[in-house]
Order: C-alpha cells, then sequence, then structure tokens
C-alpha cells in the first residue's frame, strides 16, 4: 500500500573554489544541474564515517501533463549500506551469516531552486546523517568536475530560533554559520554584508561565536534577524546553548527544526524493491514513472505555496 511519508527539505549551494584546477567544466545552466553527473553515476559507492551510500536510479522527470516544468527535477534514491545477520535452515541447524541490505530513501533534487527533499527514514539515521551522506556523495564529484565547493543546508522552520531563546532563562553561546551568497531570494541585507566580505577575504562561509559564561547573553533582533532569515533560506545554520532541563547545558540545533513535507509514496515494499534493481541494473525500475511524476507534481506546488515567502 501507499501511504504519506514525511519528506526533508534541503537546499544545496555552489561556491566557486578560488585555487585554480588544472581541467575544470564551466557551470551548466542552471547551475543547479551541476550535481546531475554525480548522481547518475551509478553504481559509485562513497563513504562517510565508514558506511556506504549510493546514489541509484536517478532521472529526470517528465509531467504527464503540465504539472511542472520538464527537465528541471530528478528522482531517485540515495541508499546506505547495512550489514544483517541471517540465518540459513539446514538439517538440526540454523547457520547464522552475514548479509547486504541496502536502504533506500527517495530523494527528488530541484535543480532551479536548489532543493533536495529526502525521505525521512529512521532506518537510514537522523536528519544530520542523511543531509551528511548526501553532501559526502555529491563533494568530490563536483569539487572535481566544475571547481565548486558544496554546501547542503536544511531550510528550517521560521521563528524556531526565537522560540528556543525566548523559552529558556540562561542564553550562554549563539553560533551563527553563514554559506557566502548563493541563492538569490535570501535575505538582502545579509546577502549585500556577504558579497562584501567576500570581496575583501574570499571567504566561502563565516562563523558568528557570541558567548557569556554567566549564560546572560542578549540576543537582539537587529542585526540578528537579518542574518537568521539568510539562514532560514537554507543558506546556513545556527545553534543555540541554554541551560538544560536537570542542569548543566542544552544545545539547540537549526537541523532539529528543519522543514518537512508529507509526500504520498509507493510502500516500502515497493521502495526496497526498485531499490534492489536500481541497484542491480543502474537504470529506473519499471513503473516508476507515473509515481515519480506525482511526487514531483506535490513538490512543486510546495515549493510554489509553502516554502517561497
Amino acid at each position: 500500500m501507499k501511504g504519506i511519508k514525511p519528506f526533508l527539505v534541503l537546499r544545496y549551494m555552489l561556491i566557486e573554489n578560488k585555487q585554480a584546477a588544472l581541467v575544470s567544466k564551466p557551470l551548466p545552466n542552471p547551475k543547479g544541474a551541476a550535481v546531475v553527473s554525480a548522481l547518475q553515476d551509478d553504481g559509485r559507492e562513497f563513504v562517510k564515517n565508514k558506511v556506504r551510500y549510493s546514489f541509484v536510479g536517478f532521472f529526470y522527470v517528465d509531467p504527464i501533463s503540465t504539472e511542472f516544468p520538464k527537465g528541471r527535477f530528478l528522482v531517485g534514491k540515495t541508499a546506505k549500506h547495512k550489514i544483517t545477520k541471517v540465518g540459513d535452515k539446514i538439517p538440526g541447524d540454523i547457520v547464522p551469516h552475514d548479509a547486504d541490505d541496502w536502504v533506500p530513501v527517495i530523494t527528488i533534487v530541484d535543480t532551479v531552486d536548489q532543493y533536495v527533499f529526502v525521505q525521512h527514514d529512521w532506518r537510514f539515521g537522523t536528519e544530520e546523517q542523511i543531509a551528511n551522506a548526501i553532501h559526502a556523495g555529491l563533494k568530490n564529484a563536483i569539487l572535481d568536475e566544475y571547481n565548486y565547493s558544496i554546501f547542503i543546508e536544511p531550510k528550517t522552520v521560521r521563528g524556531e530560533f526565537w522560540s528556543v531563546v525566548n523559552s529558556h532563562d540562561k542564553v550562554f553561546e549563539i553560533e551563527l554559520e553563514l554559506i557566502s551568497p548563493n541563492i538569490l531570494e535570501t535575505n538582502v541585507k545579509a546577502r549585500d554584508a556577504l558579497a562584501a566580505m567576500k570581496k575583501l577575504f574570499g571567504q566561502e562561509e563565516v562563523k558568528i561565536t557570541l558567548s557569556n559564561e554567566y549564560g546572560d547573553l542578549k540576543a537582539p533582533k537587529a542585526p540578528l534577524d537579518d542574518y537568521l532569515d539568510y539562514i532560514e533560506e537554507g543558506e546556513g545554520k545556527w545553534s543555540v546553548t541554554t541551560e538544560g532541563e536537570n542542569g548543566g547545558k542544552k544545545i539547540h540545533k537549526s537541523i532539529s527544526a528543519i522543514v518537512k513535507i508529507d509526500l504520498d509514496v509507493p510502500s516500502d515494499e515497493v521502495v526496497m524493491h526498485e531499490g534492489q534493481l536500481e541497484l542491480e541494473t543502474g537504470l529506473p525500475a519499471p513503473g516508476r514513472t507515473g509515481n515519480d511524476a506525482r511526487m514531483v507534481s506535490e513538490v512543486y506546488s510546495a515549493i510554489g505555496s509553502l516554502l517561497r515567502r
């Protein structure tokens, strides 16, 4: 049976590496399509924290009629390798042995607005582990092909930072990490400030750390709101250290406030079967076309109505 599943909303940014490469290609148009060759390199495995991953079955999805633009969205799966214990029955005994187990999560990539929508499945890992796995699969491939660095950050719930600050008595530290300007619709003031700094320093990221060892740190709306607005579009991340529930300190991270949307997807059994076929053949599983087009139609609607301000 099909069902409603939560999808994490991530955004990716591409920042030019100023250290010249011997051979590199110019970015495609749209520049977000720089991820395509890495996603479609079926059979390539990559490792993050000693765990194997792979992208499988990524192809552009065509609309059934005019629900979304053609040549913009790719759908495939990000797969995580696990070892599972299985047992073979023999006369008088069960013989255990290890077997490969690939856990696939549906992944939808928007090459124009540079969104990644990835199914949130606890078997694959936490929100942070999912984002880090996708980044690991794209990082070296894009650097080698285009001489650009890629950053992947969550699009976060608006106002969650202030909810954390206002609901605690003590604030010990605020840390903001901002990626250099990349996405056009982010906060103009923050973009201009970071662009000016980049001309001076050539930085890829800016990290702002504010701390007070007694927990009396102030958090004024201005200028923090401009930078938070920038981060909430997916161009950075924040963390806040407050008092803990039972003493001590607690760190709150923007990844825990990631935006999620619900999509109607095929059953887990179908996704697992498709993932295995695609791992073996490098081709999209038969019968995927209609489901993919329907999911992308929902995503395109969400971009227009929920994610843009």
